[in-house]
């Protein structure tokens, strides 16, 4: 732990503890009593091929993609066909591994949302070629975009939008360190300046082993280890400190406990690291009243999106496992009950270029990213389908890059107002909302 990090520790410890209650300056959700809401943002990192994930199948639309797209293009008659609501006899087809996803989404518990991207402003072609409109800051960098789709507004905000939001939940007296989670590490989706957030492994909390209480080659370590918690210190810092080294324990110990009194699931996990990750966000889920919780929001990732090269068989091999994880969450919410309290969405910091660089795609900008739960208007693609036309209305500079029609704040918004955030709470958590039209897309009960 360097410097910096060890600060920062202290400052979120300082903030979880009773001696600096910010947290209770935040304006509380309105949530009635007894009602359990979750938000699950399951990340594919590197920048998922969106356009290869839904493809238009009419004759026209199908001949335009597989033009652009060369030797990246998926075969018509492998596409699994779906009909969405909304688009007039327009036909579609998911990737050929995706028959999970197409099931749910025929089932209306799946919907796509078109062609959105991180934004500063909405824009043109035109604009773009001409410099006349702001753009994120390195637009094609997987770094800098992740940061961008995570912060919102990272030129601003100092806290990711899952913290904003977990910092909503946290003033109507949850504990802080249950109401934000990420599997397997922790994200700066789920920063906060206010509460401390939480990661737990995949297959649950792997700290304090060392000092862990039902072993007896432990017992010594744990004695001693408990002795140091107890000293009082001369320093304040370092007296804080070790009040968090204190609740930590506590935590992972009482926590730890709750999730393995959690029985096995009935439903059949398939194998994949995704799905272990969502089987983790499932067990908490499933001890919610135990631990008090109301409203809490997750984070997952999947790695391996970004495609330069063996672009076709890693994506069967990527959509397989997302496919077939992300069905398995959603049925092991129904067994839990919660399907209709529980939404997932994909996100991923860009999409591929439309053009093959001979084996792979190249970091691109508009994407297609999915929707899933019981609340969700499935069934449907919403927003504006783009042109995938090289040099086309919406390629922003002749390689495939599509512009989007739709921003991260835009596609945001219909879940956060599920989730419970009132359209003030929704411009204070996305500053930059207000610069495209808030009410877009509505793709909740």
């Amino acid at each position: 732990m360097n410097r910096r990090d060890f600060i920062k520790l202290g400052s979120a410890a300082i903030a979880t503890s009773g001696l600096m209650n910010v947290s209770q300056s935040a304006h509380a959700l309105s949530i009635p009593t007894g009602d359990y809401k979750a938000l699950v943002c399951i990340f594919l990192l590197g920048g998922n091929d969106g356009f290869n994930m839904v493809v238009p199948t009419s004759d026209f639309d199908y001949n335009e993609y597989a033009a652009s797209r060369q030797n990246m293009a998926i075969a018509k008659a492998d596409l699994l066909p779906v009909s969405p609501l909304s688009h007039g006899g327009s036909s579609f087809g998911f990737h050929p591994q995706l028959s999970e996803l197409q099931g749910l989404f025929n089932n209306g518990k799946v919907a796509v949302m078109s062609n959105v991207g991180n934004l500063v402003e909405p824009i043109t072609r035109q604009q773009f070629l001409d410099h006349s409109k702001p753009l994120p800051d390195q637009l094609f960098s997987h770094n800098d975009q992740q940061d961008q789709w995570r912060y919102v507004d990272p030129q601003v905000q100092k806290s990711g939008l899952g913290g904003r939001v977990m910092d909503l939940a946290v003033a109507n007296n949850q504990d802080p360190l249950l109401t934000g989670i990420a599997i397997d590490g922790r994200t700066n989706w789920l920063s906060s300046q206010l509460n401390l957030d939480l990661s737990i492994g995949r297959n649950g909390f792997d700290q304090y082993g060392y000092v862990a209480p039902d072993k007896s080659w432990t017992q010594n370590r744990r004695a001693a280890f408990k002795e140091l918690l107890s000293n009082n210190y001369n320093d304040p810092f370092t007296d804080e400190f070790k009040g968090l080294q204190s609740r930590t324990m506590d935590l992972v110990e009482r926590v730890g406990a709750q999730i393995d009194t959690v029985p096995e699931f009935t439903t059949i996990k398939p194998e994949g690291s995704l799905a272990t990750k969502l089987e983790m966000v499932a067990k908490l889920i499933a001890i919610r009243a135990e631990l008090g919780m109301e409203r809490q929001v997750f984070y997952v990732g999947m790695g391996g999106f970004d495609t330069h090269d063996a672009h076709i068989n890693t994506q069967q091999q990527l959509f397989t496992e997302l496919s077939q994880s992300m069905n398995y969450f959603y049925d092991v919410t129904t067994e839990l009950g919660v399907q209709n309290n529980v939404t997932s969405f994909t996100s991923s910091e860009f999409g591929r270029t439309l053009t093959s660089n001979g084996d792979g795609t190249d970091h691109a900008w508009g994407n297609h990213q999915l929707v899933m739960g019981g609340a969700v208007r499935g069934g449907d693609i919403y927003g504006q389908v783009p042109s995938l036309e090289i040099d086309g209305p919406d390629d922003a500079n002749n390689d495939g890059r599509i512009i989007p029609t739709t921003s991260v704040e835009q596609f945001m918004v219909s879940p956060l107002r599920w989730f419970g955030l009132t359209d003030s709470e929704l411009n204070s958590v996305m500053p930059n909302l207000s610069s495209f039209d808030a009410n877009a897309v509505d793709f909740m009960l």
